[in-house]
């Protein structure tokens, strides 16, 4: 393995994780294990003192029944029982030492001063630790009184407990090494299990990245985490597919309607190039030429605009308006329009409804529905738009009665560019109900149609009074 190699793995959680977990479990170990050392220390220290104390009430029970020979006589059998690991002296008040057995590997003791006050200060012993190089190991010593005048005084060495100490340190020592390994493999086990959900989705990621977009990651129930982002993951790849799709349909959309408008400029241009027309013939040319860029711009614009609004890239400027005010503004706007084809446009409205959305948006979505109502109507029609509220929903209807939509075309009549049979010698490019859609989409709402031939349609547009909010 290169060294680059070596330096990506270890920047894996897959490596990282195991190595966290032998760590913190096996400082965690080590920490118990002092605290059961420490506690073990302390009882055999404890045990220790029990011994001492044990010891001096035996020599106190002699020295009343039998005095300092029966005393003397009882130590010197114990020192020669016990061996060298423990001395024996007997003292008077004053620090004097009476009798020493077995003092020749502690060396030079001095009689603590301190233990003398001590019992003179009415206590009944004193233990204390002596560090005693000559022996190298240190002893534990007991002062107390027998009677009036002597003082018993007991040293035990803690080489004994030192070493059963040691053995317990060292046995801690050696379990730390196999349990930071079982740790590591634990934590890999538990991380390999555990970031499996993660490796799926990368590689469906990377499946996607050659090509294979309609690749989804398989849920298969394990943690509700892994489950929720290979749940999250799909729903963004079925977003992105949708986009994708539909950058193409508007991509073969925009190619076919583009083609039309395209080769009427060309062909009048050839036509006047060729025939040699005068500054008129080039005048009404450049006029016909500069109307059909402006449906050119008109069809850009307004894939552009149903493209952001899909997409989520065109901001939604959020405000507090009145939408009557807003549809009476509209019906102003397209009134001539409707007096020239004879259309008659009548409003059933309440005195205000205040909702809170894009006024711009709100604007292209009523004045596309009107246009498209008055444009397919017949002379002499009527087209009627009502707004009312039902609970925090507003509802927008604008009816017509005009050719209305044959039952086969209906579901049909909100893609891009589609135009009914019955509308094509109409002006207009397709795009309008496609607008007011994704609009209405955007908005959290919904778009449905009710048409009869011959009779009328009636488009009815539902949305929450608060736009920011998505209708469920």
């Amino acid at each position: 393995m290169s060294s680059n190699q070596s330096h990506k793995h270890r920047d894996t959680l897959s490596f990282r994780l195991p190595l966290w977990y032998a760590l913190i479990f096996t400082l965690t170990s080590l920490l118990a294990l002092s605290i059961f050392y420490y506690c073990i220390s302390q009882i055999t220290m404890g045990n220790t003192d029990d011994e001492l104390l044990e010891e001096l009430n035996e020599i106190y029970v002699l020295m009343q029944e039998g005095g300092v020979d029966q005393v003397t006589v009882e130590i010197v059998l114990e020192a020669e029982s016990e061996g060298n690991g423990i001395f024996y002296r007997l003292l008077t008040n004053d620090g004097v030492v009476l009798k020493a057995i077995n003092m020749e590997n502690y060396g030079n003791v001095a009689v603590s001063e301190a233990a003398l006050e001590g019992l003179r200060g009415n206590e009944k012993y004193v233990i204390e630790t002596l560090k005693i190089p000559e022996h190298g190991y240190d002893v534990r010593v007991i002062y107390g009184a027998i009677s009036p005048t002597i003082v018993f005084n007991m040293g035990l060495s803690l080489k004994d407990n030192y070493k059963y100490l040691g053995i317990f340190r060292n046995l801690i020592i050696l379990l730390l090494i196999p349990l930071f390994f079982i740790a590591a493999f634990i934590g890999w086990f538990l991380a390999r299990h555990a970031l499996k959900g993660v490796e799926d989705v990368t590689q469906t990621a990377i499946k996607i990245s050659n090509g294979a977009i309609d690749k989804r990651v398989d849920v298969k129930s394990r943690f509700y985490e892994i489950d929720r982002l290979a749940n999250t993951f799909n729903g963004m790849l079925d977003r992105i597919q949708s986009l994708i799709n539909g950058m193409q349909e508007m991509n073969d959309n925009v190619a076919h309607d583009l083609r039309s408008p395209l080769t009427r400029i060309r062909g009048l241009a050839e036509i006047t190039l060729i025939g040699k027309k005068s500054i008129e013939d080039y005048s009404e040319m450049a006029a016909s030429t500069i109307e059909e860029c402006d449906k050119l711009i008109a069809i850009i614009n307004t894939m552009l605009d149903i493209t952001e609004t899909e997409s989520g890239v065109s901001l939604f400027q959020s405000e507090p308006l009145d939408i009557v005010e807003l549809i009476v503004s509209a019906c102003e706007l397209f009134d001539p329009i409707a007096k020239e084809k004879e259309v008659r446009l009548t409003t059933v409205l309440p005195d205000r409804l205040i909702i809170q959305g894009d006024k711009s948006k709100l604007q292209r979505l009523v004045t596309n529905l009107l246009e498209n109502a008055i444009k397919y109507n017949r002379q002499g029609g009527t087209v009627t738009i009502s707004v009312k509220q039902e609970n925090q929903l507003v509802n927008l209807q604008v009816e017509d009665t005009g050719l209305g939509i044959p039952e086969e075309e209906l579901p049909h009549i909100f893609e891009r560019f589609y135009r009914c049979d019955r509308s094509r010698s109409q002006a207009g490019i397709g795009l309008g109900l496609s607008l007011a859609k994704a609009i209405v989409k955007a908005f959290g709402g919904e778009i449905r149609v009710q048409s009869t031939l011959n009779q009328g349609s009636l488009f009815t547009v539902s949305f929450l009074i608060d736009s920011k909010r998505t209708l469920k």
